[in-house]
Parts: C-alpha cells; structure tokens; sequence
C-alpha cells in the first residue's frame, strides 16, 4: 500500500468510514499527513456525504446523541425488523472523554460541536472529523442560581464562527456576551429586550448559521395574555429577529426543536390537557426574519395506548425522516411498565401510527437527559 501514487491513494482512503479515520490517521505517517492534507479532506468529505445520502436512503444514517454526559455517534436502522438493533451506539466520539469532564449540553453547527460541561465549567467546541478540539475559557462567575443559555453559529459575510451566550432570570436585566473565533476573545453585546424570555431548559438549535429558540412572552401585570413563538438570533447581524409564529397555539404545552436537512425546523407539540396527543410540523420557509408553516401536519399520534396514558415528553429531543415518514424521539422512559427516570429510550414513530420503542443505555443521573443532534463531517479547522 505504501507503494501506491498518491492520487490512488487517496481514492482508496476516501472512502474510509468517518468513524474509522482515527485508525488510518494511526496507521502510519504517510496516510496521517495525506488524512490532514486540505485537498484529501475535501474530497473525502464530499464522498463521504455521498455516500450517507446513498445508505439513508435505502438502509441507515448516523447521528450524534449526547447519554449520560457522554457523546456518541449512533447508527439508525428504521426499517430493521429487531426492534432492539434500530439504534446501535458505534462509540463514543474520538477521545472527547480524554480531553472534557462530564458534558451536559451539546450544539451543532455546520460539522462543529459545541459541549457544555456539568455546572458551565468549560465550554469546548469540536471538530470530530479532525479530532480537534478548542477549549473557550468562559468569563462568567458560577453563582449557583445563575443559568446560561447559549449558542453556536456563524457570520455569513465571512464565515467566521462565534459563540452567544447568555443568562436568563425571566427579568429584563439580561447578560449577552460573544465570543469569536478570530479574536479568541469575549465581548458584551449590546443587546436588549423587555417583553419575552428563554427557559434554560429550552436549547436552540442551528439552522443556516443562525439559532433558533421556542421563547414566551413575559409576565407583566397590564397583560392578559401571554404568546409563546420562536425567536432566532442572526450571528452576522448580532441581532435578535422578530417574533416568529408557531403553528399551533393551545396553551399550555410541550415543544421541542428540530431541523430538517439543513434547510427547515420542525416541532413537536404536545399539549398539556391531552398528553396522549402529539404532532410534528414543519416549516415551509424559515429565516431570521420570517417562518411559515406546512398546512399540513408532518405526523401525528395518539400515545395513549402506545406507551402510558399520562406519558409526556418532557425534555424530549427528536429528529425526523421525511422520505421514510418517521420521527424518533430521545427522552426518559420506563422499565418494566413503571417509569425510571434514569432509563433513556427511544421512540420510533409512524405515519402510519406505528412504535417501536428502543431501550438505550442507564444514565446514572435521574436529571441527564439524551440530546440527539443530526451531524456532517466538516473540513473546517479550529485555528
């Protein structure tokens, strides 16, 4: 193999599995020089998306789930008969562990991830395709009654990538701070608003560079009514967008987000009043400044007789499969017919009012709940 030219070389390599790229990087100094060569990753990444696209679409695709303050890249087999190998963990992502304490928050981002440790101790951003990672010293104290919420996008203008971060009391006086990558600094951002609020509970997610959140209208007295809608944040402007509708509105509830091949959003709903009841929609066009939505709900299921009649997703995480008309959702579980909060599952929803539910790994804390976040492999270096 050694006496191989180069360009042969590369058309062998580049169709080496993500997930085996550690080994070939390992196997000897001449294929872990040509593995980091810009050109080779390149195509290497392109054949490597093709081929993702290829196999999702007639058997599996990966992604990456955040279990018991670990990250895990994770096979999906939707139309696997053996309910118990539709999700198969593949392992825990490239020496992570070796290098971050116990991760409880997890972001993608155009290839990058974002891990938040236990307590906001140490923001790291990661690239697993490289195996590089780049710690972010963060510039808060760590009052115990202080919660952060952040955010992992980029500047469309020049594509260089930022951290937001912030911290939420449900009170006007709120703290936004930004890091840049360029810089490698952190500064207050000049940010303001009075009239809504984003639960620390509620992670955003990325879509185009840009973040999305589920945000509420916040309590004043001269207010009879309080509206629930999303909020994004534009990381090339620095500037929060207008509120932007939902497409279900009955008060109270349970939402999560979602995104759709990198080009849409898509919730899931859950109302209080009527737990056995859940849709999925998504949008039709989404950006900062304006989001419409199909008139046509994606999925919908009545859950009372397929898992417990006063089940609810309450810190659910999800993705869904337009082609296969699947959604699965990652939350708490339970074991043996009574609920266990420190069982993660997986529930494979239908169209056609299917389930499968899947039995993950014990998480050993009743409070870490699963993050499941869609991932491509970037070129992109962590200089």
């Amino acid at each position: 193999m050694s006496n191989l030219p180069r360009d042969l070389t590369e058309e062998v390599l580049c169709r080496v599995p993500f997930i085996c790229l550690r080994i070939v990087r390992a196997t000897c100094k001449k294929w872990n020089t040509l593995s980091k060569d810009l050109s080779f990753v390149k195509k290497h990444v392109a054949c490597q998306a093709k081929s993702a696209a290829v196999v999702a679409s007639v058997r599996e695709f990966m992604v990456v789930v955040m279990m018991d303050y670990r990250v895990y890249l994770m096979s999906i087999h939707l139309h696997n008969d053996d309910v118990e190998s539709c999700i198969k963990p593949q392992g825990k992502l490239i020496c992570l562990d070796d290098e971050v304490d116990d991760i409880s928050q997890v972001f993608h981002c155009d290839g990058l991830l974002l891990c938040i440790t236990k307590y906001n101790i140490r923001l790291t951003v990661w690239n697993p395709y490289w195996g590089i990672i780049r710690q972010i010293e963060p510039t808060h104290n760590f009052h115990i009654l202080e919660r952060y919420s952040y955010a992992l996008g980029y500047d469309k203008s020049s594509k260089s990538y930022k951290i937001l971060m912030f911290v939420d009391f449900v009170y006007p006086e709120i703290d936004f701070k930004i890091y840049e990558f360029n810089s490698n600094s952190w500064r207050v951002l000049d940010v303001t608003h009075q009239d809504w609020s984003i639960s620390e509970l509620n992670l955003g997610v990325s879509l185009k560079g840009n973040t999305y959140w589920f945000a509420s209208e916040m309590y004043s007295e001269t207010s009879e009514t309080y509206d629930d809608f999303l909020v994004c944040f534009d990381f090339t402007s620095e500037t929060f967008g207008p509120r932007l509708p939902l497409p279900v509105y009955e008060y109270p509830y349970n939402v999560s987000l979602s995104i759709v091949r990198e080009e849409q959003l898509a919730l899931l709903y859950q109302p209080w009043d009527d737990t056995s009841h859940i849709e999925i929609w998504i949008t039709t066009k989404i950006e900062p400044n304006t989001a419409s939505w199909n008139s046509k709900v994606f999925l919908t299921a009545n859950i009372q007789q397929l898992i417990h009649p006063q089940f609810q997703f309450t810190n659910a995480s999800f993705f869904i499969h337009e082609e296969k008309k699947v959604a699965v959702v990652f939350d708490k579980g339970k074991l043996k017919n009574c609920f266990n909060t420190r069982y993660n599952r997986a529930y494979i929803f239908g169209v056609d009012g299917s389930l499968k539910e899947v039995d993950l790994v014990e998480c050993a804390n009743s409070m870490c709940y699963p993050r499941v976040c869609s991932y491509v492999p970037s070129s992109v270096q962590l200089n």
